[in-house]
Order: C-alpha cells, then sequence, then structure tokens
C-alpha cells in the first residue's frame, strides 16, 4: 500500500510514532493506526474498488461517478458524494447539470428579484422587444434550480481531453450568498487571475469529452490538494488552449468584466447627485457639495463654507444620510450592511468643486453588483 499525509491533520503531540510498536503490527493493523492519526491509506485492493464499475439495477446498467461539495463556509469540510450515471446518459450530456438543479433551488425564496430585473434582459412578443415578466415568473424560474459551471481546466490532448469544472448556482449573486473563497481560491492557483467570484456552495466534477462525452471521479484528497496533479498543470494548459482558440478566432485573451465601481473606476449614480467606488472591504461614496456660499458657480467650497453649512454624515448597517445647508442631500439605502464603527468621511478640497468623501467599510468582504438596496 501507499499513504499520502494530509496536512495539518495530527498535532505535534500524535506526530511522535512509537516505531518499536509500529514494528509490531500486522499490515492491517499498521493501516487502522495511520488512518486513526489522519494519514490517508489506500491499498491496491481499494484501487480496484475504485475502477469504474458497471451494475445493473432494474434492467439498466449503471456506475457511480464521485465529485466534490465545497462550501461556502470555510469551517465546514469538503465533502465527496457520488451520483449514478445510467448508462443510457452517456454521450447525452453533463449528467452533474441536472443532478445540482434541487441543491440549488433551495434558497429561491431569498432571490433578489429587482435586481434580477435589472441585470437581465427579458423579451415578449415576435420581434423580442422589452417586455414586463412578473416577479413570480421569475420567482418560478428559480425554484427550478439555476445551474452554472465554470472550466476550471480545458479539455486538452495532454490531460486526455478531461475538463474539471466547478457547478455554481446560476442566481447565487441574487441570492445574496455569501462568497465561496476556497472555490475562489482554486480558480486563482489554476491561472485565472484575477479569479472569478463564486457564491454559495459549489461542486466540482471532472467531464471528459473524447471519445464520448461522460461524467468521471473527482475524489476528495487526491483531486482537493493543492498539490493535485491536473491543479499543478491546470496553468499551462489553459494558457495551451487560449492560444489555441486565439489562432482560430483571431481575439486577443479577454478577462471577466468588473462590477461597478470596481478597479478605482467611479460609477455614477442619480444623475451625478453622487458616484461610488468599490473593493471586497470597503465602498466609497463621493459627494459634490455645490458652489461657494457666495452664489459663485465656478467658486469652490471652502471649509468655512462647509463648517457653516452644518454638514453632518450619520450612518447605519445599511444606510448613509448626508445633511447640508439643512437639507437632506442624500439618504442612500446600503445593498449590503457597513460597519458603522468603520466608516468615516474627509473633504476633497479642489480648485473648482469641494466633495465629501465617505468611506465605509463592509460586513462581508464581497463584491456589491449595486450601491443600493
Amino acid at each position: 500500500f501507499f499513504s499520502k499525509t494530509r496536512s495539518n491533520m495530527a498535532n505535534e503531540s500524535e506526530s511522535k510514532i512509537n516505531y518499536d510498536t509500529k514494528e509490531e503490527l500486522t499490515p492491517e493493523e499498521r493501516i487502522a493506526w495511520l488512518r486513526e492519526r489522519g494519514v490517508l491509506v489506500e491499498t491496491s485492493e481499494e484501487r480496484k474498488g475504485t475502477e469504474i464499475k458497471h451494475v445493473e439495477v432494474d434492467g439498466e446498467e449503471y456506475r457511480d461517478v464521485s465529485f466534490v461539495h465545497v462550501p461556502q463556509d470555510e469551517s465546514v469540510p469538503m465533502k465527496q458524494l457520488t451520483t449514478k450515471v445510467r448508462k443510457s446518459q452517456i454521450g447525452k450530456g453533463d449528467v452533474l447539470m441536472e443532478e445540482l438543479k434541487p441543491l440549488f433551488s433551495a434558497l429561491s425564496n431569498n432571490l433578489d428579484l429587482n435586481l434580477l430585473q435589472k441585470t437581465h434582459h427579458f423579451g415578449s412578443g415576435n420581434d423580442g422587444s422589452p417586455g414586463t415578466v412578473s416577479q413570480d415568473a421569475l420567482k418560478a424560474v428559480a425554484e427550478q434550480g439555476q445551474v452554472e459551471s465554470f472550466c476550471l481546466v480545458q479539455p486538452m490532448p495532454p490531460n486526455k481531453f478531461t475538463s474539471v469544472n466547478i457547478y455554481l448556482d446560476e442566481v447565487g449573486l441574487l441570492k445574496r450568498l455569501p462568497l465561496n473563497k476556497r472555490a475562489g481560491a482554486m480558480a486563482l492557483k489554476a491561472g485565472f487571475n484575477p479569479a472569478p467570484k463564486f457564491y454559495g456552495d459549489v461542486f466540482i466534477g471532472r467531464l471528459k469529452s473524447q471519445p464520448v462525452l461522460s461524467n468521471v471521479d473527482f475524489k476528495l484528497g487526491v483531486d482537493t490538494s493543492p498539490n493535485a496533479e491536473w491543479l499543478q498543470r491546470a496553468t499551462m494548459q489553459n494558457l495551451e488552449y487560449q492560444t489555441a482558440i486565439n489562432s482560430i478566432s483571431g481575439k486577443t485573451d479577454q478577462v471577466q468584466p468588473s462590477a461597478d465601481g470596481e478597479d478605482g473606476v467611479a460609477k455614477a449614480e442619480e444623475g451625478g447627485l453622487y458616484s461610488w467606488t468599490q473593493t471586497d472591504e470597503e465602498i466609497e461614496l463621493i459627494v459634490p457639495l455645490g458652489s461657494s456660499a457666495d452664489g459663485n458657480d465656478t467658486g469652490a467650497l471652502t471649509s468655512k463654507d462647509v463648517k457653516a453649512g452644518g454638514l453632518k454624515v450619520k450612518y447605519n448597517p445599511r444606510s448613509v444620510t448626508v445633511t447640508f445647508r439643512g437639507t437632506e442631500m442624500l439618504n442612500l439605502k446600503l445593498y449590503a450592511s457597513v460597519d458603522p464603527d468603520g466608516c468615516t468621511w474627509t473633504l476633497d478640497m479642489g480648485k473648482k468643486q469641494t466633495s465629501l468623501n465617505i468611506t465605509c467599510e463592509k460586513i462581508d468582504a464581497v463584491s456589491w453588483p449595486r450601491i443600493t438596496n
């Protein structure tokens, strides 16, 4: 047999082995002894048992295929799952795209329907012109479970035309699911920089495209390790794949489009009443305060003007309010929560304009699709 040590599993006291006792153990006892101490052990008999076996049930052959569940909660360990693939399903598509729909439909009641209507375009009639879709209809679609796949490594001759895919909730962001940092870290290691953002629990599986399309095993441990063979080769294989596609299409590499307010590009709102930028950790609001107190439209406000105007900024977990010159000039209902104790404001005293800059720390370090709720 051979063994692979799972890092950070055994503490210092457990790592001290009594070699005299170990030598007296039978092979079976030695395997049990190692497994009790967090060592993954696979015997030759067990390896044979993991080979694809076709079993006949109810008159139809099927085989078990393994895939891995990656919870967004990093305190919850990953888990290996299996699904049964009927012989008649082989060559007809990715089985996991259908099998995972019920798992993603559970949170459909939390769907942000207003955001869905804003970010998706719908047509009505024969001409495909924009139409109105009821919230009940949108919710009914979400309840069916929407599965999206993201290819971590493309099928290439070096990997025997076998891809590794992340399966995620297509409307996970609209359900306001937390960011799955483990999935993002795996994509980053596979060569995607910046790494895509995956929301909620995800699943990872393997798909073979030649000679016939079929799901194959992706296993916990050997395939989820940071040193997994497929992951070590993923960056180069993806680069080779992209180079081949570029040579055919003539297009240059394209990166994932940025969300509103990212990359330091301010997003103007409400006709220029304010603009905003964001990182995963914080948002910044830029609010122009208007002209000088003497009525000269070309003059920027001075600190004396701002003080005379009684500028007040109020922070709540889900809102920011700005009052100036006796008027509530901004009452912003935020998309998600911020930490009021982590909010500050400063004045940007420009030559032509004075602006109020408000910085707020996000409670959850994730990108927001918009600034308002």
